[in-house]
């Protein structure tokens, strides 16, 4: 699996579980309650690990990664970005470097877009070496 490949099949799933949150943000068809934006996220990656690792793709941190403060900007219409780094593994060995992009508001439980799955080769320098984009 590449890293193109794998950031499109994160985005998929993360698509799939996205369709399953009522337009108002705050609920799923099946009944669970969202009431913030983290919780959103949640949902959206819940079972994520286990399907990939169905495929022997595991994740050297929990996916989408840990946060960290210095990973989030105010964009100037009021939304947020965090970025959340993990590195993928395929039976053990790195495949790529993920960078999980979080839109959200602070004064909304709904999404503005979509989270972003950014693959860069393995050996991609730490987040802390990059500039914030």
């Amino acid at each position: 699996m590449t890293p193109e490949h794998l950031s499109r099949t994160i985005e998929a799933y993360m698509a799939e579980r996205q369709a399953e949150i009522l337009p108002s943000g705050e609920q799923t068809t099946d009944g669970k309650q969202l009431s913030w934006c983290g919780e959103v996220l949640e949902y959206l990656t819940e079972g994520l690990a286990e399907r990939l690792a169905a495929r022997g793709i595991t994740f050297s941190k929990t996916f989408p990664g840990p946060f960290r403060l210095m990973d989030e900007d105010q964009l100037n219409d009021g939304r947020h970005v965090r970025r959340f780094w993990t590195t993928a593994l395929d039976h053990g060995c790195p495949i790529a470097r993920l960078c999980t992009k979080f839109f959200h508001r602070h004064d909304n439980v709904t999404l503005p877009q979509p989270p972003q799955v950014i693959a860069y080769p393995p050996d991609h320098p730490e987040p802390d070496m990059e500039k914030p984009a």
